[in-house]
């Protein structure tokens, strides 16, 4: 016990305060629980506190705002936004490729040049370069890039003001939708919209699609769209052969197709190019061996050229689109890729271009003179500065192969020094032009052409830029002729054009002169007129006047026109009068058989829709085309069964669906015939003269190559040709048309403008040649095939004016002279349309004799042909 009130004691001495110690601090009182009251705070910081709970109240606003704001943003741009089920079923627009018989390509149809390539096709080379340099989290990310944005978004604000582009920040996605559902417009806006949209893409689509997509989209210069079609621009090779370089320098144009086109920007490419090699390694996509390698490729081991087509094929061609357009529409033809096959022959469209340049060139240096400068260069050093001077002149179009240019250094009398390039290195080089090879040259003074030189210096002055052709030790001067030509070659059995010549150049003028230009057909007409008058059962040897015609005219006016030859032969054959293409001879043989029956022929041959009826259209003053012409004469070669010419043989879509077939040779017995029956093959169109009648024209026809105005058309050609010469009043233009069983082939030659092609310029002088050397090529290895002979006709011997025995066709119950008692045909004048009734001319009128041209002030030559 007093244990522990000494315990007790202590602890009381310990609690109670020493006298000098200092008072006890007071404690604050507590409240309940024993809790301490709260301070009182400074007025600072009471203020401090306010603010920062202020802020935390406008920073929850600002973000309450901010999502209400993107929430309005994201409904506003929304709206109106395209769908992107057009992307799972997108097409591209593809071009149009139009290909010769042989499958070699003639043309490509389109406004841009595009390729596509399903997923599994594209290498997958070209696929990662194409990620590494657009978009390396192409297959992780949502359709867009939020770190890529704010860094773009942070960029820009800084350049405001600095007019630079904004910088892109476009995933391979929003470049899709950019590209195929947006336009390229680039604000604030469209950015916004193009980012939703991808999103949106990105779930609809796998990224499979949206790359497939990309690649066969993206414009990568050159008009190239897609990477199939820039492989074959940059590289002339298919995207499978595409190396690592290769699929980089591809890679590197969308950034900017123009600035990293290698063609035009081959440094900056190439640092774009080993950038992207760069990515790729960075990627992974490749090692660092395969890197090396591919950075020290040079960047265009094979420079790219456009696709090659058929040579000289732009006519044919033209043609061929403006049939499409008119079948499928232009839209079709632009992006619908179809495959079209045609007609055309590419060996012989190249001996048609061949024929008809060689003959114009003949003609221009007969006829024209020297026009070919090109320009004139004034040097004082000519001999220091030609090597520089060259290189900068542009080449003319409608150079001919093998033809180039050179600037004349010197010009003495034997030769002239030329600076030109060696045609075998293309390297600079002089050469000799001796006079020999420009002696047709002949110089122009005052408006008149001049004698043939005698010195090169005639026609040639140091600083020339002209054309040359040949070795360099004997050049040869060219020029581009003045006047044009044209030719058309068909199969008269199933109307196919194989071959097409519009002009010396396509290059030059596009304008077809084959199709599009109208001109008159003069004497070549006139085998319809005597079609005409074989239908009405008149006999090749039936006896037609050669002798003045007068006829009245609508305007009272007297039409007295004249031959070729200004004279007359009397009563001739009228296979002589066609032979010789007698004017005379056969506006009477006109008269007698009716202009209305002449026009039902004219128009069911179809060389002009409505003939006038009036007596000039009889010898050709009609306006009509080449293209219809030739067709007519096919319809001939046909025994009057109507040809349709055709261009195109096939067209089908992508798919492989036929759209289009040409109607071609039927047969009536192959399926249900009896297997002991050979083919009874037959071909379309519609039966529009007598088949008997047609063959007597052809036997006429001949006649005009063998021993008429046709004769320099066939020489060397073994075949059986029938054909017709056509020249025109004034001699503005020149025809021949001819054919053999399998071929025809028609050929005009004129200025666009008419003019006189000169004094006996005539179609079988002008035309004839080119025909003939079209034809021996056409004709190579060809059989002599004839004329088949029609049931029931026969084959006779008659005698020309001169007693030579010729012979011709005659019908069932005809007979050679049989016709003559009746006297001659046609004679007499007439008002116009008058059909006159065939009675015979006792005497010539205007008072000559046979053989002797009335005055030739009474002769009018200004309506018709002339030969």
């Amino acid at each position: 016990m007093s244990d522990q009130n000494d315990d007790f004691s202590a602890r009381e001495r310990l609690a109670r305060p020493s006298r000098n110690a200092p008072p006890p601090r007071r404690q604050p009182p507590r409240g309940p629980r024993g809790q301490r009251p709260p301070k009182r705070r400074s007025l600072i910081g009471r203020i401090i506190g306010f603010f920062i709970s202020s802020l935390y109240r406008l920073a929850f606003l600002a973000v309450i705002a901010g999502i209400v704001f993107a929430g309005a943003a994201f409904l506003y741009f929304s709206a109106g936004l395209p769908s992107i089920e057009s992307l799972k079923t997108y097409k591209p627009p593809l071009e149009s490729r139009v290909y010769a018989s042989n499958f070699q390509l003639l043309a490509e149809m389109g406004t841009q040049h595009s390729i596509y390539v399903p997923y599994d096709q594209i290498p997958q080379v070209v696929q990662q370069a194409f990620v590494s340099a657009e978009d390396r989290l192409f297959w992780v990310e949502p359709g867009i890039n939020p770190l890529a944005i704010l860094r773009a978004g942070l960029t820009d604000i800084a350049r405001i003001g600095s007019g630079r582009r904004p910088l892109g920040a476009s995933t391979i996605t929003q470049q899709v939708v950019k590209n195929m559902l947006l336009d390229n417009h680039i604000n604030f806006g469209s950015k916004i919209k193009e980012a939703i949209l991808a999103m949106r893409v990105s779930q609809a689509m796998s990224k499979q699609q949206v790359l497939t997509l990309y690649l066969n989209e993206v414009d990568l210069g050159q008009n190239s769209f897609g990477v199939a079609a820039a492989a074959e621009t940059y590289f002339d090779e298919p995207l499978s052969q595409l190396d690592i370089a290769q699929a980089a320098t591809l890679a590197a144009l969308p950034k900017a197709p123009t600035n990293y086109n290698p063609f035009l920007h081959p440094q900056d490419s190439l640092q774009r190019r080993n950038f992207v090699i760069d990515r790729m390694l960075a990627d992974g996509a490749i090692n660092a061996t395969q890197a090396a390698a591919a950075q020290a490729e040079p960047l265009l081991p094979k420079a790219g050229q456009a696709q090659q087509g058929v040579p000289n094929g732009g006519y044919f061609a033209d043609a061929v689109r403006a049939q499409l357009v008119q079948k499928f529409g232009a839209d079709a033809v632009n992006t619908g890729g179809l495959i079209v096959r045609t007609s055309l022959n590419p060996d012989l469209q190249q001996a048609a271009t061949n024929a008809v340049r060689d003959g114009l060139e003949d003609y221009d240096r007969n006829y024209d003179g020297w026009h070919g400068l090109v320009t004139h260069i004034a040097d004082t050093d000519l001999a220091a500065d030609w090597q520089t001077l060259l290189p900068k002149q542009s080449n003319p179009p409608g150079l001919r192969p093998g033809w180039r240019l050179g600037i004349v250094l010197a010009a003495s009398q034997s030769a002239a020094r030329i600076g030109t390039t060696d045609p075998n290195t293309g390297s600079p080089a002089t050469g000799a032009l001796p006079l020999a090879n420009m002696r047709w040259a002949r110089p122009w003074t005052h408006g008149y052409m001049g004698a043939h030189p005698d010195s090169t210096a005639d026609v040639l002055h140091p600083g020339d830029v002209i054309m040359v052709s040949g070795n360099l030790t004997a050049l040869s001067l060219e020029q581009i002729p003045k006047v044009q030509g044209a030719l058309i070659s068909m199969d008269p059995n199933t109307g196919r054009i194989v071959a097409m010549v519009g002009g010396w150049s396509h290059d030059m003028s596009p304008f077809n002169r084959a199709i599009q230009a109208q001109r008159q057909p003069g004497s070549s007409v006139k085998p319809l007129v005597y079609l005409t008058a074989m239908e009405q059962n008149i006999q090749p040897d039936a006896q037609v006047l050669d002798g003045p015609f007068v006829q009245m005219m609508p305007d009272g006016t007297v039409y007295r026109p004249g031959n070729y030859e200004n004279s007359f032969q009397g009563p001739v054959p009228i296979f002589h009068a066609l032979e010789q293409s007698l004017n005379l001879a056969t506006l009477h043989l006109a008269r007698q058989i009716g202009l209305s029956a002449i026009a039902t022929t004219f128009q069911n041959f179809g060389i002009v829709d409505n003939m006038p009826r009036y007596y000039p259209s009889a010898i050709g003053a009609i306006d009509t085309t080449l293209w219809k012409m030739t067709t007519a004469y096919a319809t001939l070669d046909q025994y009057g069964r109507l040809v349709t010419p055709s261009l195109i043989d096939s067209v089908t879509n992508p798919d492989g669906k036929v759209l289009y077939q040409a109607p071609g040779e039927q047969c009536a017995n192959c399926i249900n015939g009896s297997p002991d029956q050979p083919p009874q093959l037959t071909t379309p169109g519609q039966q529009v003269a007598d088949a008997n009648s047609v063959y007597q024209m052809l036997t006429m026809m001949r006649g005009v190559v063998l021993r008429g105005t046709g004769v320099p058309a066939v020489k060397g050609i073994s075949q059986p040709v029938a054909g017709k010469t056509g020249t025109t009043n004034n001699f503005n233009d020149a025809w021949f048309i001819g054919f053999t069983p399998g071929i025809v082939t028609g050929c005009w030659v004129g200025f666009d403008t008419p003019a006189n092609l000169g004094e006996n310029e005539t179609g079988g002088n002008v035309c004839g040649p080119i025909w003939n050397e079209y034809m021996k090529v056409a004709l190579k290895n060809q059989p002599p095939v004839d004329f088949v002979t029609p049931s029931g006709m026969t084959l006779q011997q008659t005698p020309e004016p001169d007693g030579t025995m010729v012979t011709e066709a005659f019908k069932p119950g005809q007979s050679p002279g049989a016709q003559n008692a009746n006297g001659l045909l046609g004679g007499g004048m007439g008002s116009l349309g008058g059909s006159g009734n065939g009675g015979a001319l006792t005497a010539p009128q205007n008072g000559g004799t046979p053989g002797t041209p009335p005055p030739p002030s009474t002769i009018d030559k200004s309506l018709g042909g002339l030969y």
